[in-house]
Formats: structure tokens, sequence, C-alpha cells
């Protein structure tokens, strides 16, 4: 990066609140081993795991940002909205967490019963009271009971798109998720673009609804896609975000945390974005 600053700030992380294998804890301490200075938490539609990365953090001498992912729908697709620099304790973006994790509970069961009608019997996995349950957590009972080798074989057979315990998430229209990000304070960042067969449209949708920027920097973006979506969010003056989005060891993307990072001089001007949007909020 040349003289550039090295910031090291990875913005998309996840722990066992929702569908990650590491408790908060866990996931800073394994944060500071490989070098991550400035870590945000953005587990899905749920911010109850800030607490204990709060502590984590500053046992690891991490800057903690505290963040949410929330499922969202633009341009008819699934597409998650990250919200960076949130205050936790705002009531409506915490009703609006408490109603999706009650579709996902909703979604948990119903796939539950999809997979029994197909002849898998086992039983449900509890939910801890704040967690978004999420296919993951589905994977691995599978596995536990005997009818899938580990969770890739689990999905592959039963829970992806078009297998018999799939069920599409409830999603919330992105503009009153970008709306509850402004309100607590934080700023809204449209995370990976990539994923999205119908990328443009969902940018453009995305940035109607008065979100703040683009997840540029993605394990899931190569130099193509990280190029064209950087030259956009330049473009229209958008925010620029990136990271590791890290569920935990074996996970096919678990080898880019400490590798995948917001651009030094980006993620400053995230910072005084986070600051200015607290700061307007709690006037």
């Amino acid at each position: 990066m040349g003289n550039q600053p090295c910031s090291f700030a990875d913005l998309h992380s996840h722990t066992t609140a929702s569908d990650g294998t590491l408790s908060p804890r866990e996931l800073f301490k394994t944060a500071f081993e490989r070098g991550v200075k400035h870590l945000a938490l953005t587990d899905h539609d749920t911010t109850a795991g800030h607490e204990q990365a709060r502590a984590a953090a500053a046992e690891f001498g991490i800057e903690f940002i505290p963040g949410v992912e929330i499922t969202c729908e633009a341009a008819g697709t699934e597409v998650h909205l990250l919200g960076l620099g949130i205050d936790a304790s705002n009531a409506a973006l915490q009703e609006l967490c408490v109603e999706m994790q009650r579709r996902r509970i909703r979604r948990f069961a119903d796939m539950h019963a999809l997979l029994a009608a197909h002849g898998l019997k086992f039983d449900l996995p509890q939910i801890p009271a704040g967690v978004s349950p999420s296919r993951p957590a589905l994977a691995r009972a599978i596995v536990a009971a005997g009818f899938a080798a580990n969770e890739e074989e689990a999905f592959a057979r039963y829970l992806r798109k078009g297998r018999p315990g799939f069920l599409p998430n409830r999603r919330e229209p992105i503009k009153s998720a970008v709306d509850a990000i402004h309100g607590a304070g934080g700023v809204a960042i449209l995370a990976h673009a990539g994923l999205y067969p119908n990328d443009t449209a969902c940018i453009d949708e995305a940035i109607a609804s008065g979100a703040d920027g683009l997840e540029c920097v993605h394990p899931d973006h190569d130099e193509i896609h990280v190029q064209r979506y950087t030259a956009r969010a330049r473009k229209l003056g958008l925010l620029i975000s990136g990271g590791a989005d890290f569920h935990g060891f074996g996970h096919a993307r678990s080898h880019f945390f400490g590798k995948k990072f917001c651009p030094p001089d980006e993620f400053i001007r995230l910072q005084m974005a986070m600051t200015g949007r607290s700061e307007r909020t709690s006037l």
C-alpha cells in the first residue's frame, strides 16, 4: 500500500451469536493472533455478542467496532446490509433484531419439519436467547444425528436452495434496515455484492435507499469485482469497506482472516463517518 498507514481493520466477522463457530472471546483472541487491530462484530440480525466482544477486545488490545448484518431484500434478491459503529442499545434497532430473530426461529423450525418429513428424525437444537439461528446449526445437528459426514455434505444434500430442507429467509426491506442502522448512529454498507446475481440492481436499490457504502474487499470478490465496486463507490462518493467475513475454523473462508482488510485510507473515512453519524444521532 506504499506510504499508506497499515490499519489492519476487518469490518465483517461472526460468532456463535449467529452462524459463527467461535465465541466472542475466541474470535478476538484469534484476531489478536492474526494481527487484526480493528474488528467489527457483525452477527446476523443480532447484537447478542457485543458485551462479551467489548470485554475481549479490551483484553487483547483490539478496537471493537459494534456492528450487525441485517438480512434484507433488494431488487427481489436476498442481500445483507452491514451496520457499522451502531449503538446496540437503540430501541428501534433492537426491535428490528428481535423481529428478525423471530423470523429466523420460525424458519428454523419449519426447515426442521421439512427434514423430518423427508425421513431425518433428530431433535431441534436449542437456541439461546438473542441468538439468530441459521442453517449451519441445522447442518451440525444433521451431522450429529448421522445423516451426513460433515456440514458440507449436510448443506449439499439437504440445506441448499432446491434441496428438501431449504426455505428462504424472511427478509426485511432494505430501506427500513438502512433507516434502523442510521437511527442507531451507524453507517449502512451493502455486503459482498459479488454474491448477488443481479448485483448492479441490488447496488442501485441500496444506494436509492440511503446506504452509505459498499463492501468492496471480500473473500468472494476477485480483483475484477474489487476494482469495479471500488470505482463505483468512488464515483458516487460512497464509503468503501472490507473484511474476511470470518465464521470460524473449518469454514471455507477461514484462511482469509488476518489477510482481508478495509483499505487503510478508506478505513479512516469510515471512522470519520461513524463518528459523525453517532454525534448527529446523539444531538
